[in-house]
């Protein structure tokens, strides 16, 4: 009984010596989303819905946008399981192996014999496998708070898909107006025998021309919304249907100083803290492998002394093991000691990863900044101008056709232009944003 119960305090002190838990779960992932993003996580499985506060999606902006997004993305959960299956390999690598009983039945002089084996080994490899377990439960969560800033940039950029698109429909259809007045006035100066009538027929194919791009354009404000209806969790809903965007000026904030947006990346980036767990991880591994080079067992053996298998019965303790002398486990121990240098170069892929991304994306925001400020400031007015100037010469009969013609698409195109820098604005901040881990304005 002594040894039974020593043997019981061994197994206890083990067990409560390093307990296989982690504070990183879906809550902890959920919180940490919610404070870059500054809206909550919701529960998709309850169904499509809209966060509290919000009536509709009318006139919806682009940070509401983000917040429907995480409130009802099913996408996100989808990644959020992965966590589920990294606990419960915790959970498995803290469970306590069941002893193993042998019991021989008495035939012929043989006597009644067992045996318990309980392998004390598991014990000692215990703390080793819940070390490195807890270790890729953090490496999860952090990989998935990444996984909502990878939400949220894609919430964003199809939210600046869906202005581009709107902003271009309406376009497209004033452009569509102006060919029907410019064909109008190409008519009248006909009855009036001021120009031939292939000036009309050139006018008429021109607004045909501009009435389908504006009917196309509309299409793609359409696709472009049932994108984003899908982004935000709605797609199968009616709550989609009235979405329509804020309009709102773009942010020509420039972005802040390279080294100032590395720094905070370093500090902010979730995957590059992932990247460092990986690494203590597969060191917690390496150290699980070269314990695992010695197995042993406890054993209690039951040994009748009695005549024919009777009474009194015998406990003899003991142990076996196997004894190293040709298998070292080095196989598994050199693969781990690979895993610690993959992983340690990982690492270093993925900090030259971010300043790339970082560079890349910053040089893009402010290429577009660049870009945007001259064709609004200059040349849409100076076009304008000249429209206005030509449409007038042309209703007076002082210009060809022409002229009109040429100065009107400059127009449309450098309007359109504007738009898509417009765009590209949006989508190179929350490219931007998403590569340094957080809101860049204040950097």
């Amino acid at each position: 009984m002594r040894t039974s119960g020593s043997f019981g305090l061994l197994l206890v002190t083990v067990a409560t010596g390093c307990a296989a838990s982690s504070s990183y779960d879906r809550d902890w992932v959920a919180r940490e989303v919610s404070a870059r993003a500054g809206h909550a996580v919701g529960d998709p499985t309850n169904g499509p819905s809209l966060p509290p506060g919000m009536k509709d999606l009318r006139a919806l902006s682009e940070d509401n946008a983000i917040r429907v997004a995480l409130w009802n993305s099913a996408a996100f959960e989808v990644e959020l399981a992965q966590l589920g299956y990294a606990r419960g390999d915790l959970e498995d690598a803290g469970a306590l192996p069941n002893p193993t009983l042998s019991f021989l039945f008495p035939m012929g002089p043989r006597q009644l014999e067992f045996s318990v084996l309980y392998p004390l080994a598991a014990l000692v490899h215990r703390p080793y496998r819940v070390a490195a377990a807890k270790m890729e439960v953090e490496r999860t969560a952090h990989a998935l708070v990444q996984t909502g800033l990878d939400l949220m940039r894609d919430t964003r950029v199809a939210y600046a898909d869906l202005v581009l698109a709107g902003e271009r429909a309406a376009l497209r259809a004033t452009m569509a107006e102006t060919w029907l007045r410019i064909a109008a006035v190409a008519r009248a100066r006909i009855k009036a025998g001021d120009v031939p009538a292939i000036e009309a027929a050139a006018a008429e194919a021109d607004a045909v021309v501009a009435a389908d791009l504006a009917k196309r354009a509309g299409a793609d404000a359409s696709v472009a919304a049932a994108r984003l209806r899908f982004m935000i969790g709605l797609a199968d809903t009616t709550l989609g249907e009235n979405l329509t965007t804020a309009s709102k000026p773009v942010n020509l904030r420039p972005a802040g100083p390279e080294d100032s947006l590395l720094r905070a990346a370093l500090a902010a980036r979730p995957d590059l803290r992932g990247a460092e767990i990986a690494i203590e991880g597969a060191g917690k591994r390496l150290g699980w492998e070269n314990a695992r080079i010695f197995q042993f067992m406890a054993r209690l053996d039951g040994k009748p002394i009695g005549p024919s298998g009777g009474a009194p019965v015998i406990l003899l303790p003991g142990f076996q093991t196997d004894i190293p002398i040709f298998n070292w486990n080095g196989g598994a121990r050199e693969r781990a000691r690979a895993d610690v240098v993959r992983a340690s170069f990982r690492y270093m892929l993925l900090r030259q990863t971010v300043a790339t991304e970082i560079r890349i994306a910053r040089a893009t925001l402010t290429q577009a900044i660049d870009s945007l400020a001259p064709f609004r400031e200059k040349v849409v007015p100076l076009l304008e101008k000249l429209v206005a100037s030509a449409i007038r010469s042309y209703e007076e009969g002082n210009e060809p056709y022409v002229f009109v013609l040429e100065a009107t698409r400059r127009l449309q195109d450098a309007k359109l232009r504007v738009l898509e820098l417009e765009a590209d604005v949006r989508r190179a901040r929350a490219t931007l944003d998403r590569n340094v881990g957080r809101r860049t304005d204040a950097l």
